[in-house]
């Protein structure tokens, strides 16, 4: 009994109990970052064969995820380069602020593509009267999110294209405040640190809060857009539908709802753990990096790995918008 009682009492002393509080490993860092690179080349690819260019964001954070969890397999827990350990967590804590940066420049482009009614302000100059987009006007204005930025639609609260804007530079903010934290953690200084980690303690906070208020905003374009799904297509084949609404448009909408929960539980986690600080549980056990921070994000990415939303768009605005007809679907013959 004794003998184990000295074994447990080596092993906690030879445990780091500097910044970095376990041995990272290799396998699981190494597993995550190429997971990440994977998908940075496939959203870099899709974005420059698509001319996608408002999407660049996306594939960039990913690239940086990357290099944050291949570099941290380097860092000696025992002998811990701050400066590289400030690089690696930025890259890890910060770069996703990209991923939110993707999704709120999608919210509008959605909307461009559910509601007909939205681009109506496109004026006939020989009627004087206000004509639906076209398929291919709808397609330029997704490229280069044109239009009037305070033009409404009936399933957002918020004019869609003002969202983008809005949300990207509440992202940009809440960013330089958690830059600035690294900043702070980077001088080594005990006062200084501990500032730096309220910092970055507030700026994930206002970045979580940001998104859950988001999140908020597509809920209520979801429920509306699929009461209207069920209310308009009420008689086609049902195997046409999923939830009252065509293939694309459901899977453009899920797509986007369901990458925002994952960063919503990833958001949590952040923020749990910077509030417990250094000494805290959840940063001292790798595992929940893994659990809590990779596996909702690569999940929120790879979603948008699996079906490129420009091509959802386009098929969208081709089947609902050519000749300004609707969807073509065929009735049920009962």
């Amino acid at each position: 009994m004794s003998a184990t009682k000295t074994i447990l009492a080596a092993a906690a002393e030879s445990s780091p109990t500097g910044i970095l509080k376990y041995v990272p490993s290799q396998g699981g860092n190494y597993f995550v970052g190429g997971a990440y690179a994977l998908f940075s080349a496939l959203t870099f690819f899709y974005v420059f064969r698509r001319k996608d260019f408002w999407a660049l964001c996306l594939p960039i954070g990913c690239l940086c995820s990357a290099v944050g969890f291949i570099v941290r397999p380097s860092i000696d827990p025992y002998n811990v380069s701050l400066g590289l350990y400030i690089i690696q967590s930025m890259f890890v804590v910060i770069s996703p602020a990209a991923f939110l940066a993707f999704n709120y420049l999608l919210y509008g482009r959605m909307i461009l593509a559910v509601d007909k009614d939205f681009g109506s302000s496109n004026v006939d100059a020989q009627s004087l009267e206000s004509q639906p987009l076209t398929a291919t006007q709808r397609i330029t204005m997704m490229k280069k999110a044109g239009g009037p930025k305070t033009e409404k639609s009936r399933f957002s609260f918020i004019p869609p294209r003002i969202v983008g804007t809005v949300f990207v530079w509440s992202d940009v903010i809440t960013f330089v405040v958690q830059i600035a934290a690294g900043g702070l953690q980077a001088t080594g200084a005990l006062n200084l640190v501990d500032v730096g980690d309220k910092m970055f303690l507030t700026g994930v906070s206002l970045q979580g809060a940001s998104y859950i208020f988001f999140t908020l905003l597509l809920t209520y374009a979801t429920v509306l857009i699929i009461r209207e799904g069920a209310r308009n297509n009420a008689g086609y084949i049902k195997s046409d539908l999923i939830m009252g609404l065509e293939k694309p448009v459901f899977a453009l909408v899920a797509g986007l709802y369901l990458s925002s929960i994952f960063i919503i539980i990833r958001s949590i986690y952040r923020i749990i753990e910077f509030s417990q600080g250094y000494g805290g549980y959840l940063v001292s056990h790798e595992i929940y990096l893994f659990v809590l921070d990779a596996a909702p994000l690569l999940v929120a990415v790879g979603i948008w790995a699996v079906m490129w939303p420009s091509s959802l768009l386009e098929s969208i605005f081709e089947k609902r918008y050519s000749g300004y007809g609707h969807y073509p679907l065929t009735k049920s013959s009962s």
